[in-house]
Order: C-alpha cells, then structure tokens, then sequence
C-alpha cells in the first residue's frame, strides 16, 4: 500500500461509495463536500475531514472529483478565496471521474500545469459504482502515475483512451448509447402496452433474444470491419420491411414513437439505394454520409 493520501471531493452517491472502498482498501483518505453532514458521516469511517477546497487539497496527494457537471469543477477548483488550485500540493495528481467535456478537460489541465508545481489532471469519467468501476482514463497507459494504485483499488476496468479529453468524449458516446437504447425499449413497450400483450412476456422476448443487443453487435462489426459479422445479415430491404410493420402497429394503437419513425425513415432511404440488398450494417456507409459535418443523422 502506497503512502498517499489519498482525497475525495464529492460525496454524493458515487463519491460516497468511492471513499468507502478506498477506506476498505486501507488507503489514508481525506474528504470534502460543502454538505458537511456528508464529511461528518465519512469521517466516522476513518477518512480525515476538512472544511474548504484548499485545506482539502493541502492534505492529498491524490484527488478524486465526484462532482455533478463542469460547473461544479470549476466552481471548486478555481474559486479565489477558497479553490482547491490554491492548496495544490507538489506533484498532486488531480483524477477528475466527473461526466464533463474536452473544454473542461483542457481548461483544468492548463491551469494546473500553469501552477507549475509538477501535478497534473486527468479525466477519467466512470461508469458503475466503486469498487467495481470502469474508469475511462483520458491517456495513455501510465499517466495515472501515483494514482495508479488507489485506481485499480476501486475499479474491475480501467481503459486508457490515449490523450487528454477523450475519456470524457467516450463516456459521452456511452451515455448516447445507453439512454437512446432506454428511449427505444422504453418507447417499444408503451406500444406492446398499447396493444394489450402481457409485459412480462415482451420483457422475457427482448431479454432472450437479439431485440436489444442485436444492434449494437452489429454496429460494432461494421466499425471494426467484422466482414463475416456483417455477412450473416439479413439485407436492409428486409429491416425496412419490418419497420415498416412496427410502425403500422405503433399507429393502429396510438402510440408516437419517435427512434420507430427515424429508424423507419432512415430504411425507407437505404432500400433506395445500392445498398438495399446489402447485409444491413452496410447501410451505416449511409448514415456516414448523412452525419457529415453539420448534416443531420436522422432521415427525414
């Protein structure tokens, strides 16, 4: 175990449960968060309690941030009278696990490095809660440097992304990905509501089945250049067939489904082409062109 204390800043849901497991994995740990009730409680746990940003950061040599959004970083790290920037110790490592963006991520780490104190910032935004984290780390493998350690205590996945910014860029494209996907099945089961089948049932299908996962797989071999992935399906004239069927359900009940009708359009203008025949991830060569620059994906 390293001898670096080890501090957490935001105590919320997800930095509560990281201070506990880094406490569980006999790390010295420090806390912060402006509901002091929260510090109180995890002091009683074993972790030192401060009471402003600075004199957090006077103590650790590793910082956590489990904050809310952007605002919430900015208003902690660079607040004049009691920011954390203030107290920063020599060669701190700022690990930065909040859903933020690339501006964020190159603003901190400007100021930082501006301090000129050898510390540095990395985002590192998660999923999950610790200690069974995967953390997204924006760098290359190593650049965690003495965070390393208390990382790993935390987290089952730790994936290095290359360069700064861009673990807050991939958590962004996870959080696309996992709320369209509750949009869609969400949507979908207001239909088979709509249309009196017994939910449980519905629920069991999609969960023995392809209906959610299935498309991602399919996105992922066409991006990854799976060739016999791609080959084992069926032609986009087929989906848009099938589309075409769910939403003369969706109508026949009433029901307005938004991801139904831009799948729909969006096979409607595949079957139009060459590539109606083609295994349908093929038709995301489409949907390439449609994104492009300020173009809009969708297709209506």
């Amino acid at each position: 175990m390293s001898h670096f204390v080890v501090g957490v800043v935001g105590l919320g849901s997800m930095g509560k449960a990281l201070a506990e497991s880094l406490i569980s994995a006999d790390h010295e740990v420090a806390v912060w968060d402006r509901h002091t009730d929260r510090v109180a409680t995890t002091a009683m746990l074993g972790a030192a309690p401060t009471y402003a940003p600075n004199q957090f950061a006077e103590l650790a040599d590793v910082i956590f941030l489990a904050l809310p959004n952007p605002t919430a970083v900015r208003e902690v790290l660079f607040d004049e009278e009691h920011g954390l920037l203030l107290g920063l110790k020599e060669g701190a490592v700022i690990v930065d696990m909040t859903t933020g963006d690339r501006d964020l991520a190159k603003d901190v780490a400007d100021r930082v490095a501006a301090l000129g104190k050898d510390a540095r910032y990395l985002d590192a935004p998660v999923s999950g809660k610790a200690p069974k984290l995967t953390t997204i780390v924006g760098g290359a493998e190593g650049a965690l440097g003495i965070a390393e350690e208390a990382v790993k205590d935390v987290s089952t996945t730790v994936i290095y992304t290359g360069k700064l910014g861009d673990g807050f860029a991939t958590k962004l494209v996870h959080q696309h990905v996992k709320y369209v996907t509750h949009q869609a099945v969400a949507e979908a089961l207001l239909i088979a509501e709509a249309a009196g089948l017994n939910l449980p049932t519905v629920i069991s299908t999609l969960e023995n089945s392809s209906g959610v996962t299935g498309g991602q797989k399919s996105a992922f071999e066409y991006f990854t250049q799976d060739k016999r992935g791609i080959r084992s399906h069926a032609p986009s004239t087929t989906i848009a067939k099938d589309m075409r069927l769910a939403s003369a359900l969706a109508a026949s009940v009433g029901v307005k489904s938004h991801s139904l009708q831009s799948a729909t359009d969006f096979f409607e203008l595949a079957v139009a082409t060459d590539l109606a025949k083609d295994p349908y991830p093929e038709s995301i060569a489409l949907l390439r062109e449609q994104c492009a620059g300020a173009q809009e994906c969708a297709g209506a």
